[in-house]
């Protein structure tokens, strides 16, 4: 029987999984600063123009941010999301305290995985004259510590994100000669940080945002027009090709020391092909499923039965579904190779995407069966709000078992990471389709 399992388990791992239909998870690229980069006024601000054009260069992007611009975005815009924070100076900014209440950096950071951080930060300092030169008493740091400590966090984060610095956009009247002032004083020492990066091997690159924009002055002094905004898109354009590279998106599974690829499509909300794997209802090597803490009103079981027509909706994301493998006839467990998880709905009539993902998964021995480990928590970026479906595919690097002798495996269904629609974070149920772990019993 051992040998039979195992046989018919190999073979089924080679049968195929998406079609044509989906794609890798686009390039995340996430918009820090304040008003200006949120495009709160009704223009989307630079976001929609630089996403447009960046599309035509490398294929459709990711906007990425804890920020969420529906409520004002326009009609075109099918990518809202962003990390700007109205009013914000930049210690807000990095630590998230204020106005907004916004997570710090370094969990934004996590939640959002970055390839490329683009910065325009400082115009709120300017506006409240607030501490150019620090406070010496408080030991509170000048406007250009304040802008390095970002910038240094990040690298910190991860060396390998591309950090794009603006010297940032003039004001004019009726802003005060003082806040123009400021910026202006503030630019002339962006150059010097950015090179200070350099010398030290970050990846950080300076974009004059400043001098393009003398000739188009905002109408409220602060914030540009839809002209201006066009002006900045093709500035941060330029700035992004001048890379030279494509920058390529983190592995969101290196903290826990795994590969996680993602895919999405915006065709289907079932654009995959199930595979038959340990846990699929009927097979001999799935003794048992237990769920606990689902309030939903569709039976949790339905998560692997390989009916992707079926789905559980409704505050499944809050679960935990425990799969006890068949260690009789497997006495020294399982090795497991894979996790995929599935999932999508159309985009809600409310505008909530549905294409949310996020669990930890544990796993326990034949040795120990009800003591669990650990092997990590994911989550997947959403795209934009075309997206229709979502796949989460885990191994480990260098093709080793996920884990070995595996007598039960649990997934804990949690919150996706929040993004603030307005003052309203938005939280929608997560329909998941299926979930699928591959393997064969261990040796």
């Amino acid at each position: 029987m051992h040998r039979v399992l195992a046989a018919a388990l190999a073979l089924l791992i080679s049968l195929p999984a998406w079609s044509q239909r989906s794609q890798p998870a686009p390039l995340r690229i996430m918009p820090i600063g304040d008003s200006i980069t949120e495009g709160g006024d009704g223009t989307g601000g630079f976001r929609k123009p630089l996403f447009d054009k960046l599309t035509a260069a490398w294929g459709m992007p990711n906007f990425v941010g804890s920020r969420n611009m529906r409520q004002s975005d326009p009609v075109d815009v099918v990518d809202h999301d962003e990390d700007g924070y109205s009013a914000y100076r930049i210690e807000q900014i990095t630590s998230g305290k204020g106005f907004w209440n916004a997570p710090p950096l370094e969990t934004r950071l996590k939640a959002w995985d970055p390839a490329v951080v683009t910065i325009h930060a400082g115009t709120n300092d300017a506006q409240q004259n607030y501490y150019f030169y620090g406070n010496p008493k408080t030991g509170f740091p000048g406007v250009v510590d304040r802008l390095d400590d970002l910038v240094s966090r990040i690298v910190a984060f991860n060396p390998e994100i591309y950090i794009v610095v603006a010297q940032i956009i003039p004001a004019n009247a009726p802003a005060t000669e003082t806040t123009q002032a400021y910026i202006r004083a503030l630019n002339a020492k962006i150059p010097a940080l950015v090179e200070r990066h350099q010398a030290l091997g970050h990846r950080v690159s300076l974009v004059d945002l400043y001098t393009p924009m003398l000739a188009h002055p905002n109408p409220d002094g602060i914030h540009p027009g839809a002209e201006g905004y066009a002006v900045m898109a093709e500035q941060w354009f330029q700035a992004l090709m001048a890379l030279g590279v494509v920058p390529k998106n983190p592995d969101p599974g290196r903290f826990w020391g795994l590969h996680q690829a993602d895919r999405f499509s915006t065709t289907s909300s079932t654009p995959w092909s199930p595979q038959a794997n340990l846990l699929r209802a009927g097979s001999p090597s799935l003794a048992g499923v237990q769920t606990s803490g689902y309030s939903g009103s569709h039976a949790p079981a339905l998560l692997n039965d390989g009916s992707l027509g079926a789905f559980s909706n409704d505050q499944d994301y809050l679960s935990t579904t425990t799969f006890t493998l068949a260690t009789a006839q497997a006495p020294n467990g399982y090795d497991l190779t894979r996790i995929r998880s599935a999932a999508g709905l159309p985009t809600a009539a409310n505008g909530d995407e549905r294409s949310h993902q996020s669990y930890e998964v544990w796993w326990s021995s034949v040795d120990a069966p009800d003591t669990f480990t650990q092997l990590g928590d994911f989550h997947h970026v959403l795209v934009n709000v075309a997206e229709r479906a979502s796949q989460i595919t885990l191994t480990r690097t260098g093709g080793a078992p996920l884990a070995t002798r595996v007598a039960k495996v649990q997934f804990r269904f949690t919150q996706p990471p929040l993004r603030q629609f307005g003052f309203i974070g938005i939280d929608s149920p997560t329909p998941y389709r299926e979930l699928e772990v591959f393997g064969a019993p261990t040796p």
